[in-house]
């Protein structure tokens, strides 16, 4: 005992106690765990809570155990997918245009004497364009199939050849990834006409002396990439090829993604509102520390007009200055056009309302 009458305790001591400390912390994110593991979905409110309340990455862990987990990561894979692909395939077409552009122009030096370096930059970078636009379809078609594996959706086969059509395009955009991955490094040459219209296209013949002499390599695909090649002209226009794919792809994708969105599916409605809710929880909770410590700690706590440029549009502030500044009116259009996911509530609504209000200088 010291004079004070407080207990003196060692650095073992100390530690001792952190660890049974944490020991029992463990022990309880164990009990949730198992809990969320052995619940019907959705989940009760009460465990609900408890994990919404949790270290974010220790209600992630756990919720590896919820029964939306294994699909919400197929989901999540595929839509990351999807993106890399719509990006992938919007570079190509953006980089044809690039070149047209500039093989057009009265001005372009793309075919003047020493402009080797500037044509020969281009057609890499549509190659490599090309090569990433073949991967990543290629890519996308695994991510869907193994969402569909593990959890089948209706109508997935026919909604896929209804989308995709019959012709052997989607087949062939596939092969180009086989072609360039594993087996040649074909070259797209450019195809300009006239003064209308510049582009990149592949040689008809040399893309079907590959397919003849690969010919193991394309699987069940051979016969409608065969067919696609045989209908197409002599050059096969990049642009227009991709464009069509594009509008095929959406086709698809928009289905298979609002099938993903089914209230039908509880368990992934279920994990995704947990996580939604652990979002909402933790900016709150972040938003109303940084109030509270304007409000009162600060003599001056910062002026939220300095800020809200950052946040708004002009046609936003134009409507949030038509009001009177500072009123409550104001604080909750700016709210209103801010707090999309419903993270303020009465308490840090009232802390808005406050920090506004000392904003105005008193008198």
């Amino acid at each position: 005992m010291t004079t004070t009458g407080r207990l003196q305790l060692s650095r073992e001591q100390v530690f001792a106690l952190l660890q049974k400390q944490e020991e029992r912390e463990a022990q309880h994110r164990e009990r949730i765990r198992q809990a969320v593991a052995a619940s019907d979905v959705p989940l009760p409110e009460e465990l609900a809570q408890a994990l919404i309340e949790m270290n974010s990455r220790h209600m992630s862990v756990i919720l590896r155990d919820h029964a939306g987990y294994p699909l919400a990561e197929r989901r999540n894979s595929y839509l990351v997918s999807l993106a890399i692909m719509e990006q992938s395939l919007q570079d190509l077409l953006v980089a044809i245009d690039v070149f047209e552009n500039a093989a057009l122009s009265k001005e372009s030096s793309y075919f003047r004497p020493g402009g080797e370096d500037e044509s020969g930059r281009t057609e890499r970078r549509i190659q490599k364009e090309l090569f990433a636009t073949a991967n990543a379809a290629a890519s996308l078609v695994d991510h869907g199939r193994r969402v569909h594996k593990l959890h089948p959706l209706p109508d997935y086969n026919s909604k896929r050849a209804e989308s995709f059509g019959s012709d052997g395009l989607h087949e062939f955009v596939i092969g180009l990834r086989v072609i360039l991955y594993h087996l040649h490094a074909l070259a797209p040459g450019w195809l300009i006409e006239g003064n209308i219209n510049a582009t990149f296209t592949l040689n008809k013949d040399e893309v079907e002396r590959i397919v003849e002499a690969y010919a193991d390599g394309f699987s069940a695909n051979l016969p409608a990439i065969k067919s696609y090649i045989e209908a197409a002209s002599e050059h096969i226009d990049l642009r227009e090829v991709f464009l069509d794919y594009r509008a095929r792809m959406a086709a698809f994708n928009g289905w298979m993604k609002r099938e993903l969105e089914a209230d039908t599916l509880i368990a992934l409605r279920d994990y995704d509102a947990l996580n939604e809710r652990k979002v909402v929880a933790d900016q709150r909770m972040f938003w109303k520390a940084m109030t509270g410590n304007w409000l009162r700690n600060w003599k001056v706590p910062p002026d939220p007009h300095d800020h809200l440029p950052k946040y708004l549009t002009q046609p936003q502030l134009d409507e949030v200055y038509k009001l009177p500044r500072n009123s409550k009116e104001q604080v909750d259009l700016v709210i209103a056009f801010m707090d999309k996911k419903g993270i303020v509530d009465d308490a840090l609504r009232a802390d808005a309302y406050e920090l506004f209000w000392r904003s105005t200088p008193q008198q």
